[in-house]
């Protein structure tokens, strides 16, 4: 059951909320739960970049078309 809260902000951050949420495709509620709940998520996990890991994929061209991708692949990737 969800509960109703009143919050106070300066009608810029308001502004920007509504922004973020549209761009989010949620409403500006959503959009706070969201960012309490990561913050929450983020601190019993060890932290943001614990978080991360593993939220993004390297992209992979086809074998010897990038050279830098290549030596950055063997240096970085195990």
């Amino acid at each position: 059951m969800k509960t109703r809260v009143t919050i106070t902000l300066e009608p810029e951050v308001h502004r920007l909320a509504k922004k973020v949420a549209r761009r989010r495709q949620t409403t500006v509620s959503g959009l706070f739960a969201s960012l309490v709940e990561a913050e929450e998520a983020a601190r019993s996990k060890g932290g943001i970049v614990a978080t991360m890991v593993g939220s993004a994929r390297l992209r992979e061209p086809a074998p010897g078309s990038d050279p830098r991708h290549e030596a950055l692949r063997s240096k970085y990737l195990r």
